[in-house]
């Protein structure tokens, strides 16, 4: 079993890991929680440690205390724990922000694959547009529209 790292609503699971915990209603984004969670062979990536803070761009949005819906998949998490995680949409986000601002096309990250809700869907869509405004990047914006072209 991975020991979870300390987490806060700043430094928070996300990335694929964070796509591998179950939304409260129990669906997944993926599929390999006992892979990244119970295994003890996943990577799990600390946002503002492991990869580049997203804060500036999307603030707090997404990002949510799974503490019991851990315990409920299996995971041992002490009553007086709290660990945060992005939800699946800001997850996808922060994978394609760090992407874009290594001025890398995030071709590998398809929304499809990983969401199947057109609520989420729609939200990740809107996300988007809200990210577009915030960029003044030619290069970065380019990036955010060719993957939002393709893979949205």
């Amino acid at each position: 079993m991975n020991t979870l790292p300390h987490t806060s609503e700043a430094n928070y699971i996300t990335g694929k890991a964070a796509l591998n915990v179950p939304n409260p209603d129990g669906s997944f984004a993926d599929w390999h929680f006992d892979e990244v969670f119970l295994s003890g062979r996943g990577k799990i990536r600390i946002a503002g440690k492991d990869t580049e803070p997203t804060f500036s761009m999307l603030g707090n949005y997404g990002i949510r205390e799974c503490s019991d819906t851990l315990r409920r998949f299996g995971l041992t998490v002490p009553v007086k724990d709290r660990v945060y995680t992005a939800n699946h949409v800001r997850a996808i986000l922060d994978m394609v922000l760090a992407s874009i601002s290594k001025k890398k096309l995030p071709a590998h990250i398809v929304a499809g694959e990983f969401i199947d809700s057109e609520i989420e869907l729609a939200e990740l869509r809107s996300k988007v547009q809200e990210l577009k405004q915030k960029i003044s990047d030619p290069m970065i914006l380019s990036l955010l529209t060719q993957w939002e072209q393709t893979s949205l």
